[in-house]
């Protein structure tokens, strides 16, 4: 969540402003948002079904959140970016399409406002969509596929879409938009931002870790040994994040003037292709270093209870972060215009409002109580 906010906030920058190293540094380092987002949703969903004797009945109140999250939190979040959208976002030619369409079948054809509410508030696929999807189908892939083919199955799906964005190349407007949809594209997409493949395969690599800590609970394994594993984990993923990197590099340098440019476009190391693993490996290590410190040495501060409101209101904070870094600033005219200072004081502005908003939704709630701290210190003592 802190990422998201400082990603978001960064979108208001003239990029003029800003360094490009450091430009660089930004994407880089919130790029592990989407990942971490997808991947923990992947874990926290297989750990309920393996926890759960009966896993239906798991299932069937991930199948309500799915709907809750395609039906509700869409347009939630479509709300609160609506004013964001309207300034910064061009409109996306399918989108236009299927607005127009759609405008035409409800209303009179001259009712532009009908057709920019489409646009901007219904035609949108926010990561949330992507999450609901999985919800959905991936307890065939959890539950009754072994992890050694499980994890072939996470690598083909991203070499599949790595190839398919690189080689195939429809002409028919159905086609690309099926490709989009499953795929991905070569360059910014036009629709859809988090295709079904890539992002489907990164929530599975979440199931992995739920399945060890569902093994945790059930005493099979202790936190050190978990933590140990974890650590070794990293270790491997960050080498084959680097070995494909320096792979990328020599193919570009043997075959970037023979070899069809989209290719190395789909290549290109970012976040669904090789420094995946890399990214992987950071929230690796993360969840290592908290277990360490939280389950072994007992150590619990006020930082990572504060954070720990983020996580427990992860939905909420999600949606509300857009109208305090995206929305705001664009209602103040401000969409574009921050130097570094703007975009360190936005950032600062939204992570504190966007706490305090989840920290009274969450007491609203009653998820955690004023002495919400105090208790969970008294836990960790106890049981370290």
């Amino acid at each position: 969540m802190v990422l998201v906010i400082m990603q978001h906030s960064y979108l208001n920058v003239d990029m003029k402003l800003i360094p490009h190293l450091l430009d660089v540094g930004v994407w880089r380092v919130t790029h592990l948002a989407a990942i971490a987002f997808v991947s923990i949703s992947g874990a926290m969903f297989s750990y309920y079904l393996y926890r759960r004797s009966d896993w239906r009945a798991a299932y069937r109140r991930s199948a309500a959140r799915a709907v809750f999250l395609l039906l509700v939190a869409h347009y939630a979040i479509g709300l609160t970016s609506y004013y964001s959208h309207l300034v910064r976002d061009p409109v996306s030619p399918w989108g236009h399409a299927c607005a127009t369409y759609l405008s035409s079948m409800l209303f009179h054809p001259g009712t532009p406002w009908v057709q920019v509410f489409l646009e901007r508030y219904v035609l949108g696929f926010p990561i949330t969509d992507m999450i609901g999807i999985c919800l959905l189908v991936s307890p065939v892939f959890i539950l009754f596929v072994g992890p050694v083919p499980r994890a072939l199955i996470v690598v083909a799906l991203l070499t599949a879409s790595s190839l398919v964005v690189g080689l195939w190349h429809p002409a028919g407007t159905a086609c690309l938009i099926l490709k989009e949809a499953f795929f991905g594209s070569v360059g910014d997409p036009s629709m859809f931002w988090w295709p079904f493949a890539s992002w489907f395969a990164i929530f599975l690599t979440g199931s992995f870790a739920g399945q060890a800590l569902a093994r945790l609970k059930q005493g099979a394994i202790d936190h050190a040994a978990l933590v140990r594993k974890l650590n070794k984990t990293g270790l491997v993923l960050a080498s084959c994040s680097i070995v494909l990197t320096l792979c990328y590099v020599l193919l570009k340098r043997a075959y970037g003037l023979s070899w069809d440019p989209d290719i190395f476009r789909a290549i290109y190391p970012r976040q669904t292709t090789t420094l995946l693993p890399g990214y992987l490996a950071v929230l690796a290590w993360l969840f290592a270093f908290l277990m360490r410190r939280i389950d072994i040495d007992g150590k619990y501060g006020p930082c990572v209870w504060s954070l720990s409101i983020f996580g427990r209101t992860s939905l909420f904070t999600y949606i509300v972060q857009y109208a305090v870094v995206l929305s705001g600033p664009a209602v103040l005219g401000l969409t574009g215009s921050l130097g570094l200072a703007g975009f360190v004081i936005l950032f600062a502005i939204g992570l504190v409002v966007d706490w305090l908003f989840s920290y009274f939704y969450g007491r609203w709630r009653g998820w955690f109580k004023k002495n919400d701290y105090q208790e969970c210190v008294a836990q960790v003592r106890s049981r370290s």
